[in-house]
């Protein structure tokens, strides 16, 4: 099966004139946007029983990549031609979407798989650990905000346990970490890459990054050391000395917590200024599975001056009358994903996780 395909209702449409289907992990929906004109179908388009709200399946080669609802429906016609545009996401789009109303805003000793599967349950989405993970012992309390979306509650417990939450593309959410698995193929130049660009971007990287905030003290932290911690990280690799940023987070900073903090700053915005997007034929690797999100992949790239392993972070299946089917895959450092260094709250029951 070559077709992307819209499954509504137990049944499959096809045909379509042009489809584009993105999966990636700085995106906790996938989205579909698919188009057919009668014109070129030759079927009269009343006969799709598509609208907006409908439950729905997107298969790309046959395998399943998002599941959830329609969200638009665009209906038009011209003096040649009748149209329908249909696009969606994943059920994970409501958990952006939605706030997070639960009967409690704390919850006590629970870990963040448990947590999470509270918040995403009335939403009909269910919530899995990566295999092979291990949550580490849950936070005494963690809470919710209330205005916070469903997603916004959940990804702030996620940075407590350095998880990361993905669609899985079958209407639930997985908690995962960045580059969990490898893909079968390598991106070779000359080989499977018809076309690739490289973006390097400083404007986000800073010569030096100094973490400064304060601590209630302790027996061997007290006065103005307590008062003024602060912690300094540098990137040498950006020449204006000048550039330079003060990062001030809440909650009681240690000398540590600050060394930690300005390093990760440095590293993350140092991997996150460098970004590769390549275009592959078809949609599949050399053992017939898709292009994944969130694996490594071997790049070599002579032109773009690559030859590394990068993080898929974004992968686009696409099919039109020009280019027939492709795969667009954005690619990045894995140290671009690193989790953020977590420092405890000044007030300890503030930052909490209720019990139902």
């Amino acid at each position: 099966m070559t077709d992307v395909a819209l499954r509504v209702g137990g049944m499959d449409y096809g045909g379509w004139k042009s489809a584009r289907v993105t999966r990636g992990i700085e995106s906790v929906s996938g989205s579909f946007e698919l188009s057919v004109s009668d014109r070129w179908s030759g079927e009269d388009l009343s006969q799709r029983s598509i609208v907006e709200g409908d439950e729905c399946t997107v298969l790309v080669g046959g395998q399943v990549v998002i599941t959830g609802y329609v969200d638009r429906r665009r209906v038009s016609f011209g003096p040649q031609e009748h149209a329908l545009d249909v696009s969606g996401r994943d059920r994970t789009g409501d958990l952006v979407d939605c706030s997070a109303i639960l009967k409690t805003w704390e919850f006590f000793n629970v870990d963040v798989l448990k947590f999470a599967q509270r918040i995403a349950a009335p939403f009909g989405v269910g919530v899995t650990l990566q295999s092979g993970l291990v949550l580490p012992t849950p936070p005494p309390k963690l809470s919710i905000d209330p205005g916070d979306s469903a997603f916004e509650a959940i990804e702030r417990a996620c940075r407590t346990a350095a998880l990361l939450a993905v669609a899985d593309g079958r209407g639930g959410l997985l908690l995962t970490r960045t580059g969990s698995g490898r893909t079968h193929t390598a991106l070779e130049e000359g080989k499977n890459l018809l076309s690739g660009s490289v973006e390097y971007d400083e404007s986000g990287r800073f010569h030096t990054i100094t973490v400064r905030g304060q601590n209630t003290g302790t027996d061997v932290l007290s006065g103005e050391t307590a008062a003024a911690v602060q912690a300094s990280a540098v990137d040498a690799n950006v020449r204006r000395t000048a550039r330079v940023l003060l990062v001030r987070p809440e909650g009681n900073v240690t000398p540590a917590h600050a060394k930690k903090r300005a390093e990760w700053e440095t590293t993350v915005r140092a991997a996150r200024a460098f970004t590769v997007t390549v275009t592959v034929q078809g949609w599949t690797q050399e053992n017939g599975e898709l292009w994944p999100v969130n694996a490594l992949v071997p790049l070599r790239s002579p032109t773009l001056d690559v030859d590394s392993e990068l993080l898929i972070t974004q992968a686009v299946y696409s099919v039109d009358d020009s280019s027939g089917t492709t795969t667009q895959l954005t690619l990045r450092p894995p140290d671009a994903y690193k989790p953020e260094p977590v420092i405890p709250k000044k007030d300890k029951q503030t930052f909490s996780l209720g019990d139902e």
